[in-house]
């Protein structure tokens, strides 16, 4: 640092000012290239020299580039700066940072109820039949009326999700199918009626149907799509066996996907019958 007249004027070299500003030099020097912010003195040797006083410019310019504000707004903004101009992006960028607050919260929510998913898998055992009380659950449907052949639905779960998409809704829990309890998955039956999402809360969306509360019989299956009908039977069997009636449908949720297995011989699926008392 050099000082002149009894500490009034005070310089920094880069390397100084750098280190007082916790970044390298090299950001000094593209500032400088771009006319951003440049130093109060460039000596005949070439020294470049920065004031305290440019220590709370570049505390400014370091503020509104955290904000994600372009480098070259931010040097239109200092040049026209005054108090109104200040005002008009303090408000603008509340809002912003308002949005996203707003999209962090529902990233933690996203996140932790994906979490909850694998959990559940790695934790659930494969052909065992529970029965849990579950409380309402809300979902977006999309009716399903083509064959029960791979490339159709996965055509139509694609096309569901980009229906979700459209309302927007960015759900943690993966695209999922129901069945009929009247029609009985086989070897060579595999029908879905419907093919849903759920979503956390109903809050805002319009076109929601409700699963209702009540007990479920449920069975983890963890070999793919091509067997699951024998999990459907044993859960069939083992609710008839306890006193109750199948509900109209089977949920069939995909636990595991792409994301965590290879291919679709490995997924893991949960599928849930609420049990009517006869």
């Amino acid at each position: 640092m050099k000082n002149e007249n009894d500490g009034r004027y005070c310089y920094f070299t880069t390397g100084e000012f750098a280190k007082l500003c916790s970044v390298n030099k090299q950001t000094l020097f593209h500032y400088d290239r771009i006319g951003l912010f440049s130093p109060e003195i460039v000596a005949d040797n070439g020294y470049r020299y920065y004031s305290y006083k440019q220590l709370e410019v570049f505390g400014g310019i370091s503020i509104l580039k955290e904000m994600d504000m372009p480098l070259n707004d931010i040097k239109t903004y200092l040049e026209n700066r005054n108090p109104q101009n200040l005002l008009e992006l303090l408000e603008k960028k509340q809002k912003e940072a308002q949005i996203k607050i707003e999209r962090l919260s529902y990233l933690k929510k996203y996140l932790a109820a994906k979490s909850e998913i694998v959990l559940e898998s790695m934790n659930a055992y494969e052909g065992s039949v529970s029965y849990v009380t579950l409380p309402e659950e809300y979902y977006i449907f999309s009716e399903y009326h083509g064959e029960p052949e791979i490339g159709e639905i996965t055509t139509a779960f694609i096309e569901h999700m980009n229906y979700c998409h459209s309302l927007g809704i960015y759900s943690p829990y993966p695209v999922s199918g129901i069945i009929r309890t009247n029609n009985m998955p086989g070897p060579e039956v595999y029908g879905y009626a419907q093919i849903y999402t759920r979503i956390l809360n109903k809050k805002g969306i319009s076109n929601i149907s409700i699963k209702p509360a009540g007990t479920y019989a449920v069975i983890y299956h963890t070999s793919g799509f091509r067997n699951a009908y024998h999990s459907y039977q044993k859960l069939a069997v083992d609710v008839r066996s306890k006193g109750y009636q199948l509900g109209d449908f089977f949920y069939e949720d995909t636990m595991l996907d792409e994301l965590a297995m290879h291919g679709y011989d490995n997924y893991a699926l949960r599928i849930s019958v609420q049990c009517i008392n006869i």
